[in-house]
């Protein structure tokens, strides 16, 4: 028996009417979006769309829902069962494959994921800008938070950066206000 997951919001309405199943293969299918829901309905599939709205929301419901569905089988079901996914997003190909190893069922991601070699070679120089950029902004006592809006990052991407120069013991707090931090390199210009 297989057990397909389909994120279609990542795939779209094409490739979901391209999935082949048997009557006895269940098919989860997860979108907010009517002409999947409708399509879904006439193949037969299972829709699920009572997620909330938002960045990753479908994806998080789907590993839920794998997980689930992995809990309620016995060892000797799960022997009999293949778990296949149908997404190009690379995170949600990774978290599945990782419960699906976890809980040792064979898995099948039908899909090719979005290259990364493609994605990799725009990051790394980016990355490098933003460094050298926020860098930039301590070379005077400056709150962390400040800099995070001059160079408008996300929080968590921000953070992480900033973090690698602590470790790295490239910014440190000010001595007149430790709220503030400072290029280590800075504070013998300053004094």
């Amino acid at each position: 028996m297989k057990f397909i997951f389909v994120d279609a919001e990542n795939i779209g309405l094409q490739k979901v009417n391209s999935i082949k199943a048997s009557l006895t293969d269940k098919v989860f299918v997860f979108s907010k979006n009517t002409s999947v829901i409708e399509l879904c309905e006439s193949k037969l599939f299972q829709v699920f769309s009572c997620y909330p709205t938002g960045t990753n929301q479908a994806d998080f419901y789907i590993i839920g829902n794998l997980v689930g569905v992995l809990a309620s089988l016995s060892d000797e079901q799960k022997k009999q069962c293949q778990f296949v996914l149908y997404s190009q997003d690379n995170a949600l190909v990774l978290a599945f494959e990782f419960q699906c190893k976890l809980h040792k069922v064979s898995c099948t991601v039908a899909l090719e994921p979005k290259s990364i070699a493609a994605i990799v070679p725009q990051a790394i120089p980016k990355e490098k800008a933003s460094k050298a950029k926020i860098l930039n902004y301590f070379k005077r006592p400056r709150l962390a938070e400040s800099v995070r809006s001059m160079v408008q990052y996300t929080k968590p991407e921000f953070t992480r950066i900033f973090n690698e120069f602590i470790r790295e013991e490239l910014i440190v707090r000010d001595p007149n206000s430790k709220k503030k931090w400072i290029l280590k390199e800075s504070i013998s210009q300053i004094g």
